[in-house]
């Protein structure tokens, strides 16, 4: 009997019915979703339009500003020259940046690349009004902080100790080995004619093209290509492109513990309940919303990316109607509780103890 088969024309069936549904209950512009088992791709589907103005249709291969979903896959790369011996994830950042990142900054040496990941770095999350962090906002390595700062901080140690430029390390490592034809930390021509172009208010912006990497805020990617990343988190490989199941470990194991039972890994969310272990990544974008998930206790993996402000609306909707999923790292995450509350409150006090 193939078991394959059958789970896809299971999600196929519900999925098929339910993506525009979303879209109508959501008021979004368009939706693209994959799943993934064990062996290959189950399903991938679309729905929508990637611009409003021109009302071109969402497909498989629609190409989205992915933006946070950059960081497992930094985190991939970066245990990877870890287990190469190209640099040590446990000393500080320092020894690999020929120029500090943050000049005069007291305790930048505590940074690590591990502190990075695990998103206890303690660098701020805002931008200042020049564009770039002056001063580190948290003592490293106490408590959870999510910054974009640092992984910038990181693609710098990582490209200098690699001697070699983010796109390139990422198409070498990455994208090549793991057939994402459609990834990129930078624009590339034939995007024109895929882009999902993000709505804020329902009304397309401008297209976001980076001429140079920068993982803190730029990639592009597609539902299908992510998953294809994916797969080889879920599964853990023998190719020698890949990290080692030993590593693998490593990486996903739990580094931060910030409130109900959440904690973070080297690049993900990490959720564990009567249900089974979950892990999540997602990018939240002006006018692009996405979620990356690996679901342990359905023994799938998925991507789902919205070209719209609202667009996490259509992520949980995803999860819940067409997956039957549990949502509850999701509402400990993004929605309100008293503990989340008391975590806010005690990151508050650490930066005025810190200044």
């Amino acid at each position: 009997m193939n078991y394959t088969k059958i789970r896809e024309e299971k999600y196929r069936a519900s999925l098929n019915d339910r993506l525009v549904g979303i879209l109508t209950r959501t008021t979004c512009k368009g939706i693209s979703a994959t799943l993934c088992g064990e062996a290959s791709v189950l399903l991938k589907c679309a729905a929508g339009v990637r611009s409003g103005e021109t009302s071109d249709p969402m497909t498989t291969e629609s190409v989205f500003w992915g933006d946070q979903l950059a960081a497992p896959i930094l985190a991939y790369m970066a245990w990877k020259l870890h287990e190469d011996g190209v640099m040590d994830l446990y000393r500080p950042l320092t020894e690999y940046t020929a120029e500090p990142f943050l000049p005069g900054e007291r305790n930048l040496d505590y940074v690590t690349g591990q502190a990075i990941l695990s998103q206890t770095s303690g660098f701020p999350r805002k931008k200042n009004t020049d564009g770039m962090p002056t001063h580190i906002e948290i003592m490293p390595t106490t408590l959870f902080s999510y910054s974009d700062y640092a992984l910038l901080y990181l693609q710098r140690a990582m490209t200098q100790a690699a001697k070699t430029d983010l796109q390139t390390m990422a198409g070498e490592m990455v994208f090549k080995p793991f057939r994402m034809r459609s990834s990129s930390f930078v624009w590339r021509p034939e995007y024109e004619d895929l882009f999902a172009h993000p709505h804020t208010k329902g009304e397309p912006n401008k297209k976001v093209r980076a001429d140079k990497p920068n993982a803190s805020r730029y990639f592009y990617t597609t539902p299908t290509d992510y998953c294809l990343f994916l797969n080889k988190i879920f599964v853990p490989q023998t190719s020698k492109k890949c990290l080692t199941p030993m590593t693998l470990e490593k990486m996903l194991q739990p580094q931060t513990e910030l409130y109900s039972g959440l904690k973070w890994t080297a690049g993900f969310g990490h959720y564990e309940s009567k249900d089974g272990l979950f892990l999540w990544q997602f990018g939240d974008n002006e006018g692009s919303k996405s979620l990356a998930f690996i679901d342990k206790e359905q023994d799938i993996c998925g991507c789902v990316m919205v070209n719209d402000d609202h667009g996490f609306d259509a992520c949980r909707a995803f999860l819940k109607d067409a997956l039957g999923s549990s949502l509850e790292a999701w509402d400990k995450y993004d929605g309100f509780s008293l503990e989340k509350l008391r975590y806010e409150q005690k990151l508050k006090a650490a930066r005025k103890k810190y200044s």
